[in-house]
């Protein structure tokens, strides 16, 4: 259970310096370049989580919570990134779950 609250911190990790990066693109005028690239410009949120996974090291393995560690460095790297993209729906759906919850 742990593996997927560190996946969620992981996520709220990502939107965080997600939202930083805009607002520093925005200010320095590179954010429509970057997002009109082809390639980056789309798949921006996944690649600054592999880089978040690569800069963590081993503390960035949250798969190794699950047993799961694969012998390659850059497999590790890009699965846990993926991973932490895509439990960004997740979280948002714990924190709407909250905070109906504490509405209730």
């Amino acid at each position: 259970m742990y593996t997927v609250a560190l996946f969620i911190t992981m996520a709220i990790l990502l939107e965080a310096v997600m939202t930083v990066l805009h607002s520093v693109l925005g200010t320095i005028g590179l954010s429509d370049t970057i997002g009109k690239l082809p390639i980056i410009g789309a798949n921006l949120t996944l690649l600054i989580a592999i880089l978040m996974v690569w800069l963590m090291g081993d503390a960035g393995y949250v798969l190794g919570g699950w047993g799961w560690i694969h012998g390659d460095d850059w497999i590790n790297v890009v699965a846990n990134g993926a991973i932490i993209a895509g439990m960004i729906p997740l979280k948002d759906a714990v924190f709407g779950a909250i905070a109906k919850g504490v509405r209730a």
